[in-house]
This record gives structure tokens, C-alpha cells and sequence, in this order.
């Protein structure tokens, strides 16, 4: 290997007084503090101040990491909106508008490189973060290929947005009108300014971070012991347990307006009467997976559009049907009270059922005393009638029973369970102790014998 990779192999083993394990090459083997000093090697003292340093560093850190978060959330919607903008006044504006056009769309540029130096910051603190935790001095420690890759993917979808490369008006072709229109947008304008929209991804890490799941201490300290990730999915998880139908509504109402505008702007550049209205009515349609067929699309995009609403039209009315379900079922309370009431109720048919039982039996055994024929066979069928009717009651009854075994509480069997132990170890105890009165008896009774053996053969 090489004659300066040695030490690292020296400062694994002991110091003695042999010779060095490289022989003559090295005539004194170096001391640890010069092993320690050549190779940079720092060693980390378990002091409280550091630890408290640490601790107030830390912190500092997220609180940076918090405020980044929400200057590139609302950096991202910024270009959305600044986009949005410059679409819709294109579509209404002529020549005279272009300088101010022209800005706008620079002005989605500089948001845009704006974001990406937020971004590069965002994940800075993040590799300063994880160096703090784990006591890190060298920065290449804590990054790998993998999170290099996400980075840059992140700053690749971040840094798509329609580029302003125009330098001059371009009217519309085709217009007789003194006042020529502006060419609407290109076709990859378009596919630029609609993936624009994928910077919405950034909205769940900023409500991760400003959740108060995150920020409570006994909430995170629980949740470690358990080994719960408080990630996107957990937090998606918490909100749609706790407020399911803002959640679902919020949602579904910020994906129909975002379609219906991506379809406008799809169907607005070869369509001339493809309008907001239109795709307002077009996506819930869709969406809803009902399709009167009044209105179609016309080009891919558009198609494209419409299909992916139908996909998610179809989640969310799962989403929406598991929330009915989860909202129409009993609580434990309810369900308790409900069973309990039913109980009840079957005791009481149950009695009935077997007095109407008894009834009709001594009714037929008295007209079958009178041998009165019509009567006979009327009570006959009348009993067969209660016979039949008791056990539909006896087999309601026991599945109701069956309901009530499968709804005992956790805490009750476990109260059986421990009631059960400490009942084991009482008898566990007496017998221990009956045990031991038994050897003391055996003893005595081996003493016993062994005094009688002696005075018999003193007495020879």
C-alpha cells in the first residue's frame, strides 16, 4: 500500500515496546498525539457546553431552514402567478403591450433564479444540519450521489418557465383590424408554462416543517420510540384524520380550477372560442367521471388534460366515499349503547316468542283433549309458526352476542390479563411456600429417624 499509509495502522495497535510492525522502515514508532495531529483526526469530548452549543446551533439551523422553506414557496407561486398573468394578458393585448409583456416573462425569470438560489440554500442548511447532529467536521461526509441527484432534479423542474427570447413583436397573421393582435404563445411555451405547475411539490415540505407536529417535542419524542418518519405521508395522513373534508374539498376545488385553466390555454391556441367558461364546466364534468359529451377536446394537450382529470376525479371520489363510511360508523360509545339497547330488545322477543310457544302447545293439547279436528290443526300450525319465530329470535340474539365478545377494549383484556398473573404468581407464592413447610417436615422426620436409629443402637 505505500509507506504513508502505515500510521493508519499503527494507531490500531497497542503500544509496546517490540519493534514497529514495519521493521527498519520506521526506527521509532510516532506517538498518538503526532498520529492524531498528521491525519486531522478530532476528537469529540462528551461536555455539556458542547452539547448545549450544539443544541442552540441546531436550532438556529431549522429556524433558517423553516424561513427558507416559506420564501420558496412563495417564490414558486410568484412565477406561477406572474405566468398566468403574462398568458391571459397576451391572449387580450396588441403590439403596444409587448414591453410590458416583456418584462413580465423576465420577471418570471429572475423569480426563477431566485428560487433556485433558495432551493441550493434550503439544502445547504439541510447538509449543515445532519454534520451537526452527527458531530461532522467535513461536509463531503454528509453528501452521497443519491442526494446530489435529487438536488439537481429539484433545480431541474424548478428552473423550467417560458423563456423570454422575444426581441420584437410578432403579430398575429390572418387579422384585417387596425389593431393587430399578439401571436398567442408557442407549443412549447405552453408545455413550459404548464410545467411550471410541478412547483407546487414545494407545499408539502413547507407544511411539514411549519406543522406543530414538528415543532412540539413530545409529539417527535412519542413519535421516535415508536419509530414514526414524520415525513409528507404522515403529515397527509394526520390532516385527512383530523379535517378529511376541508382537506378533500380544498383539494378538489385547486384541481379543477388549475385544469380548467391548463385546458383553456391547450384549447385556446387552435380553438378560437376555447374560454375559461368552457373548460370550467368541461373539468368538473370530467372529473366527476360523467361526461355529457356536449364538449370535447380538440388537441393532445387538451386530451391529455382530461384524461389525467378523470384519473384523479377517480381518488378522489374513493377518498371522498372512505371519509362517508369513516363518518357514518358508531363510535365506541355509540356502539356500546346501540348493542347494549339491542340486548335488550332481543331478551324481551325472546320471551315473548317462547310465552307464545308455551301458549300454543297447551292450546293444542286442550282442543286435542276435545277432539275438535280444525282446531287441532289450526294450534298445530300456529305452534310450528312461534317454534319457527323463537329460534330466528334465539339466532339473532347470538349474533348480537358474537358482536359484543368481538367489541371488548384492550384495557379490559388487559385488566383480565393482569388479574390472571397476579393470581398465578399468589399461587405460585403459596405453593413455594407449602413446598418449604413440606422439606422443614422432612427434615424433621430424617432427624427423627436418625435419633431413634442412635438410641436403638446405643441401647445394644
Amino acid at each position: 500500500m505505500g509507506q504513508g499509509h502505515w500510521p493508519l495502522f499503527t494507531t490500531c495497535l497497542p503500544a509496546s515496546q517490540k519493534k514497529s510492525a514495519h521493521g527498519d522502515m520506521q526506527p521509532k514508532e510516532p506517538t498518538e498525539n503526532a498520529i492524531l495531529n498528521s491525519h486531522k483526526v478530532h476528537i469529540i469530548r462528551d461536555d455539556p457546553t458542547e452539547n448545549l452549543r450544539k443544541f442552540k446551533r441546531r436550532k438556529a439551523l431549522v429556524e433558517t431552514k423553516k424561513k427558507l422553506s416559506a420564501w420558496t414557496i412563495l417564490v414558486a407561486l410568484l412565477g406561477i402567478v406572474l405566468m398566468v398573468v403574462h398568458t391571459e394578458v397576451m391572449w387580450y393585448s396588441n403590439c403596444q403591450w409587448f414591453p410590458y409583456l416583456f418584462l413580465v416573462k423576465c420577471s418570471v425569470s429572475i423569480s426563477t433564479v431566485i428560487l433556485i438560489i433558495l432551493i441550493i440554500a434550503f439544502h445547504l442548511k439541510e447538509i449543515q444540519i445532519f454534520m451537526n447532529d452527527n458531530s461532522l467536521q467535513d461536509w463531503r461526509i454528509a453528501v452521497n450521489v443519491k442526494n446530489i441527484g435529487w438536488i439537481l432534479l429539484e433545480v431541474a423542474v424548478c428552473a423550467i418557465h417560458p423563456f423570454p427570447y422575444e426581441l420584437q413583436c410578432v403579430e398575429e397573421q390572418g387579422s384585417n383590424s387596425e389593431r393587430q393582435a399578439l401571436e398567442f404563445l408557442s407549443e412549447v411555451d405552453i408545455f413550459l408554462s404548464i410545467l411550471m405547475f410541478l412547483r407546487v411539490y414545494l407545499l408539502p415540505r413547507t407544511v411539514l416543517l411549519h406543522s406543530r407536529m414538528l415543532g412540539d417535542t413530545s409529539y417527535r419524542s412519542i413519535g421516535s420510540l415508536n419509530k414514526i418518519k414524520f415525513q409528507y405521508k404522515f403529515v397527509m395522513k394526520v390532516l385527512m384524520n383530523t379535517c378529511p373534508g376541508k382537506v378533500l374539498l380544498i383539494l378538489s376545488i385547486s384541481l379543477w380550477i388549475v385544469s380548467s385553466w391548463v385546458l383553456s390555454v391547450c384549447e385556446r391556441n387552435n380553438v378560437p372560442n376555447g374560454d375559461m367558461a368552457s373548460a370550467l364546466w368541461l373539468i368538473p364534468i370530467t372529473f366527476l367521471t360523467i361526461g355529457y359529451g356536449d364538449m370535447v377536446p380538440k388537441t393532445i394537450c387538451g386530451k391529455l388534460v382530461c384524461l389525467s382529470t378523470g384519473v384523479m376525479g377517480v381518488g378522489c371520489t374513493a377518498l371522498i366515499v372512505a371519509v362517508a363510511a369513516q363518518k357514518l360508523e358508531f363510535t365506541k360509545a355509540e356502539k356500546h349503547v346501540h348493542t347494549f339497547m339491542m340486548d335488550i330488545r332481543y331478551m324481551k322477543q325472546i320471551k315473548c316468542a317462547a310465552a307464545n310457544v308455551l301458549g300454543e302447545a297447551w292450546l293444542l293439547h286442550r282442543h286435542t283433549k276435545k277432539e275438535d279436528q280444525a282446531k287441532t290443526r289450526q294450534h298445530q300450525r300456529n305452534l310450528l309458526t312461534a317454534i319457527h319465530v323463537f329460534r330466528h329470535r334465539r339466532i339473532s340474539h347470538k349474533n348480537l352476542k358474537d358482536q359484543m365478545n368481538a367489541m371488548v377494549d384492550i384495557s379490559k383484556m388487559q385488566m383480565i390479563m393482569y388479574d390472571l398473573d397476579l393470581n398465578f404468581t399468589s399461587s405460585h407464592r403459596e405453593l413455594e411456600k407449602r413446598i418449604d413447610q413440606l422439606d422443614k417436615k422432612l427434615d424433621d422426620i430424617s432427624r427423627l429417624i436418625v435419633t431413634t436409629i442412635e438410641s436403638s443402637q446405643l441401647s445394644h
